[in-house]
């Protein structure tokens, strides 16, 4: 089976089709025409009766290779071969954990080698435009992301859309919920969940009816005010705003 996430081909073997069925779910919104520049990427999957359970597992990475581990999980990518190789439990096919534990790190550690850049920022699609939002944790990101759907747009991301260059400028987004802090988040929507040592509401992001990208992108770095306003800043003002990295990035 192909696949074809952030535009890049991503031949799949498994036997197993509800793993198939699982991948497929996972890379559902972020789907895009085949880049035929660059080389297809593959992923082999399996079932393995010997692990059972589903805990978090751990994830290491090393130069061109990355490797997931845990209970109910082994898998590692080397971005050197393009290729990555997954045994799960059974357990491990229910709910979106799979996608977001395993499937997600996996995939993305190849396609962030193969000409897709993370980007540190959120984003929503207003027609063919991108409107990129950047600025560290906690600068309000994931809350206009929620404020732009809620307003009827389609969302990139509350956290991390993807850039590429070749063999023309496209803006990428991975559809997954959006955290926000309890007091942000709207009542009855949203599970609880611990992410990068806080607790934060997932809010699920609303499915959308085409591939999440766009052909133009307009960056705006947030900064806190007295006031709301909306100002034009240099490129070298734009690029030193992103140069922070923080850990991921």
């Amino acid at each position: 089976m192909e696949l074809a996430p952030l535009g890049i081909g991503l031949l799949v073997e498994a036997g197993e089709p509800e793993l198939l069925s699982a991948v497929t779910a996972a890379c559902e919104g972020w789907e895009g025409p085949v880049d035929e520049t660059t080389k297809p990427l593959r992923l082999g999957l399996a079932l393995d009766p010997r692990k059972a359970g589903a805990d978090a597992p751990a994830i290491a990475v090393q130069g061109q290779r990355l490797e997931i581990g845990g209970a109910g999980v082994g898998a590692w990518a080397d971005a050197a071969l393009g290729r990555a190789e997954c045994a799960v439990s059974r357990d491990f096919l229910d709910g979106c954990r799979l996608a977001e534990e395993v499937f997600d790190p996996l995939i993305l550690f190849l396609l962030t080698r193969s000409g897709r850049t993370p980007i540190h920022a959120a984003g929503f699609v207003v027609g063919d435009l991108a409107v990129l939002l950047a600025g560290p944790s906690g600068s309000g990101k994931s809350c206009l992301a929620h404020a732009a759907q809620e307003a009827g747009l389609d969302i990139l991301s509350d956290d991390t859309v993807y850039l590429q260059l070749d063999p023309g400028l496209r803006v990428w987004g991975v559809p997954r919920p959006i955290h926000l802090f309890p007091e942000d988040a709207p009542p009855g929507q949203s599970t609880v969940r611990i992410r990068s040592g806080k607790l934060k509401h997932a809010v699920p992001a609303r499915a959308a009816a085409r591939s999440m990208s766009a052909s133009r992108a307009a960056l705006c770095v947030i900064r806190p005010g007295e006031s709301v306003s909306l100002e034009r800043i240099s490129p070298q003002d734009a690029m030193q705003s992103l140069s922070a990295l923080e850990p991921g990035f």
